[in-house]
C-alpha cells in the first residue's frame, strides 16, 4: 500500500490557504468601464436623421437617458454621387450641432456606390446611366467624390468625424456588398481612406470598417485593408437569427423556452468564436492582433419581428457585459433605435407621449443600465 503523505498542522494550513488567495496570486478580472456622460470610452452614441434633430430628438433623447452630452449616428443618402457628397443641406446642421456643446461628435454611415443594388449607377446628377463597381472604386474613378466629401466636412466644422464607408458589406444587401471581390472592396477602401486623409484640415477624420455579425461563414476579414487605413474595427449586432433551434420563437413556446432560445442565440449565434460564425469573441481576437485596434458596436439592437428575439432584458443585459468589460476596448455604441421593414428596434417612445415601445421590458433594463442615474 502506498504511504500516506504527513498530515499537515492546522496552523500551517490556514497559512498556506491564505498565501494562495493573495492577490499576488489571483488574477482578478478588470473592473468595468463606467458609462458616465461621455467623457471617456465607450462613449454613447444615438442613431437619428438630420430631420430628427430639427425636430429635437436628440434633446428628448438626451433627457430620456439622462445625458447632456450623446454623439450622433448619421446615413448619407445613396441615391446619387451628389448626395453622397454630403452637402450643406445634411451637414451643416450637424456641424452647428456638434460644436454647441463640447464632446459632442457625429459618426457618419458613408455608402462606398450609389444607385440601385445590382449596380447599373444613379438615375439623377453626376455619372448617371452610368454603371458602379468596386473595381472602379479601388483604380481611383470616385476619389473626387470623396475629396468633396471630406472638404465639405471639414468647412462644416466636423473634420474630427467618424466614418462607416460601404457599412455591412459583408451581408449581401448592399450595392457595395463584398462577397464576390474581398480585394476589390479593401483596395476601394484604401483609396477612399487616402484621398479623404490628403484633404487640408481632415487629418483627424477616423476610419471604422464595418461588417455585421450573425453570418455564417461571411469571411468578412477577406476584405481587411491593412491596418493603416483602419481606425475602428466596427461591428453591428442585432438580436436576430435564422436557426431554426433559436429564431423564430414558436408561438406556443413557454416562458422558459423562450428564455433558453435568447440565451443560446447569445451564446452560440453572437458571441461565438467557432470556425465560420465570426462571433463577438472572434473579432475582439481580431482587433487585438491587427493593430490593437478599438471595437466600435456601431449598430445593436433588438429584433421584434418573426427573427427576433423580441422584448428581451437579457440581449441588453449582455451586451452592457460586453461593451463596459475593458478587455473588449469598445470605443462606442450605438443602439439603433428605430423601427425598420425586417423588424422593430425602437425602445425610446418617440414622439415623445405619443410614441410606444413593444419591447417595455428591455426599454427599462436599458435606461438602467445605459442612462445616468439621477442621484
Amino acid at each position: 500500500m502506498p504511504a500516506h503523505p504527513p498530515l499537515i498542522p492546522s496552523v500551517a494550513l490556514a497559512g498556506l490557504m491564505a498565501f494562495l488567495s493573495s492577490p499576488a496570486l489571483q488574477a482578478e478580472a478588470p473592473a468595468h468601464l463606467q458609462l458616465g456622460n461621455n467623457e471617456a470610452p465607450p462613449y454613447t452614441v444615438v442613431e437619428g436623421s438630420v430631420k430628427r434633430l430639427s425636430e429635437g430628438y436628440f434633446d428628448a433623447y438626451s433627457r430620456w437617458i439622462n445625458r447632456s452630452v450623446i454623439w450622433a449616428e448619421e446615413f448619407l443618402p445613396f441615391d446619387s454621387w451628389d448626395l453622397m457628397r454630403g452637402g450643406d443641406w445634411i451637414l451643416k446642421p450637424w456641424g452647428q450641432w456638434v460644436n454647441a456643446v463640447p464632446g459632442r461628435r457625429l459618426v457618419l454611415s458613408v455608402p462606398m456606390l450609389v444607385g440601385p443594388w445590382k449596380g447599373d449607377g444613379p438615375k439623377t446628377g453626376s455619372g448617371a446611366g452610368e454603371p458602379v463597381s468596386l473595381e472602379q472604386g479601388a483604380a481611383g474613378a470616385y476619389d473626387a467624390h470623396f475629396e468633396a466629401l471630406a472638404r465639405n466636412l471639414v468647412k462644416n466644422g466636423l473634420g474630427n468625424t467618424i466614418l462607416r464607408p460601404g457599412w455591412e458589406f459583408n451581408g449581401g444587401w448592399y450595392t457595395w456588398r463584398a462577397g464576390k471581390n474581398p480585394e476589390a472592396f479593401a483596395g476601394y477602401w484604401r483609396e477612399i481612406v487616402k484621398t479623404m486623409r490628403a484633404v487640408p484640415g481632415a487629418e483627424k477624420l477616423q476610419f471604422c470598417w464595418n461588417p455585421t455579425i450573425g453570418l455564417r461563414g461571411s469571411k468578412a476579414f477577406a476584405a481587411w485593408p491593412g491596418d493603416e487605413y483602419v481606425d475602428f474595427v466596427g461591428l453591428d449586432v442585432y438580436d436576430q437569427a435564422w436557426i431554426p433551434d433559436i429564431y423564430p420563437l414558436p408561438e406556443d413556446a413557454t416562458p422558459e423556452e423562450i428564455q433558453i432560445r435568447r440565451e443560446k442565440s447569445w451564446k452560440e449565434n453572437l458571441l461565438s468564436d467557432l470556425p465560420g460564425r465570426d462571433g463577438l469573441a472572434f473579432w475582439v481576437k481580431f482587433a487585438r492582433e491587427h493593430g490593437n485596434k478599438p471595437l466600435a458596436i456601431c449598430e445593436w439592437g433588438l429584433v421584434y419581428g418573426k427573427h427576433g428575439g423580441r422584448d428581451n432584458p437579457y440581449f441588453i443585459e449582455q451586451m452592457h457585459e460586453f461593451i463596459t468589460n475593458p478587455e473588449n476596448n469598445v470605443y462606442f455604441h450605438c443602439y439603433f433605435d428605430v423601427n425598420a421593414p425586417d423588424g422593430d428596434h425602437m425602445l425610446f417612445p418617440w414622439p415623445e407621449g405619443k410614441g410606444m415601445t413593444k419591447m417595455p421590458e428591455a426599454a427599462k433594463r436599458y435606461r438602467e443600465l445605459f442612462g445616468l442615474s439621477s442621484n
